[in-house]
């Protein structure tokens, strides 16, 4: 055995083509972390392989004296490929070193994110946005604003620069839609994606499993039941657009029961903002997928997207999604209602920071044209997008992607970076 409490290499290296499944566990968190670190390289690089230069790094140097231990609380079956030998490699220096193998692992993670800190930097805005997109009526588009918004405000530079590129070789090229892109700057923003309805659509469409009923959730958070961290329910999307920058918190099966369980709550109008509070270092953006509804899970949230001492005006509050139809006026006058009794009731500010319509389609004639017109002439909140109804969104859903990763110089696209641009 060598000084660094190492094996020696007996040869059960082999040759690295050669590949064998090892089989562990990690925390949620540490995982996800290790994920989106990956992620965020230049150029981006897979789970597998920074998973194996870390148990590699990690068995060749020696750990300090009174190396404190990973807490593995909560840890999850974790497989990954790895070249033959260096799983056995790895239980001899744990063995060697008397930790689990487990704890090995974790360590191994822990010191290889420490020595690779994050690649980008983040532009903080001062404090973090807390944006709430809502509207009580299903269907109008909630989740397609919500999240285009928030890659938009992950979107790398590079990768903005590459839409225009994109943009000027097409030989249908527009111009309007070039400038738009020449005009906008990629925010680099670290975003967390929060799924706040019941019916879990942004989860879903984003690829990613919906948290199990009476599992730990953002609803258990709210009514003090959750055992552990809201953090270790977060997960990456490893696009390397987004630079491991943009993370979800997905939606749970039994959120339905939220209201319910807020009705008995003392501090109701605090529950989501309490939940939330311990992640908001980790970010610059929140953005809230809110549930079509007028209960009580609605009140909180708006509660959070209210403007705190100390913050700049615009910089929080509620995107209201529409169509150009009119029940969604019926259904904004509702939602305007409950914003101006909650505010008149609590004495908090709720800005309005801005309208979008979604789902526009001018081919239907006068009144989708006329609505759209009274949408934009509106006095008390200002019209700031116009997403078309178009087959990419749809595509993207059906795949499971974000929509900036099927077809990021599609016209919806564009139009939802000109959206996050115009309330940043």
């Amino acid at each position: 055995m060598n000084a660094n409490n190492s094996p020696e290499d007996d040869g059960s290296s082999l040759a690295p083509e050669t590949k064998e499944p090892c089989p562990t566990k990690l925390p949620p968190s540490l995982r996800n972390e290790l994920k989106a670190r990956a992620a965020s390289l230049a150029p981006p690089r897979t789970l597998e392989e920074v998973f194996s230069e870390a148990l590699g790094a990690w068995a060749e140097e020696p750990e300090e004296p009174n190396t404190p231990p990973v807490k593995l609380t909560g840890s999850i079956p974790f497989t990954t490929m790895l070249p033959a030998g260096q799983w056995s490699l790895h239980k001899k220096v744990c063995s060697a070193r008397g930790v689990t193998f487990a704890q090995g692992a974790a360590r191994a993670v822990r010191r290889w994110l420490e020595d690779h800190p994050e690649a980008w930097t983040v532009r903080h805005p001062g404090k973090i946005r807390r944006i709430i997109v809502c509207n009580q009526k299903g269907g109008v588009g909630k989740t397609t604003v919500s999240q285009g918004m928030g890659q938009a405000a992950a979107e790398g530079a590079a990768y903005l620069d590459e839409v225009l590129t994109l943009l000027k070789r097409n030989s249908l090229k527009n111009k309007e839609l070039i400038e738009r892109i020449e005009q906008a700057e990629a925010s680099e923003l670290r975003v967390l994606l929060i799924d706040y309805d019941p019916q879990a659509h942004l989860t879903k469409q984003l690829g990613l499993e919906v948290l199990p009923a009476k599992g730990p959730s953002l609803a258990k958070a709210m009514l003090g039941h959750l055992e552990g961290s809201l953090a270790d329910l977060v997960v990456p999307l490893t696009d390397a657009r987004f630079g491991g920058r943009l993370h979800v918190l997905p939606a749970c099966r039994d959120a339905f029961l939220l209201d319910a369980g807020l009705a008995g709550h003392r501090s109701r109008s605090h529950a989501l903002e309490t939940a939330l509070k311990p992640l908001e270092n980790d970010y610059d953006v929140m953005i809230i997928d809110a549930p079509p509804s007028l209960g009580l899970s609605m009140d909180a949230a708006l509660h959070y997207g209210r403007r705190r001492d100390g913050e700049s005006k615009g910089q929080s509050g509620c995107i209201i999604v529409v169509q150009a139809e009119d029940s969604s006026a019926d259904a904004y006058d509702l939602l305007l209602e409950q914003i101006q009794d909650l505010m008149k009731d609590s004495g908090v500010p709720i800005e309005l920071l801005g309208l979008v319509v979604n789902l526009y389609d001018a081919s239907r004639g006068y009144i989708a044209t006329s609505s759209l017109e009274g949408w934009q002439t509106m006095e008390e909140i200002r019209c700031v997008g116009v997403v078309p109804d178009l087959k990419e969104v749809r595509e993207a859903v059906r795949l499971r992607i974000p929509l900036f990763t099927h077809d990021p110089v599609s016209l919806q696209a564009i139009e939802l970076r000109t959206t996050w641009k115009e309330i940043s």
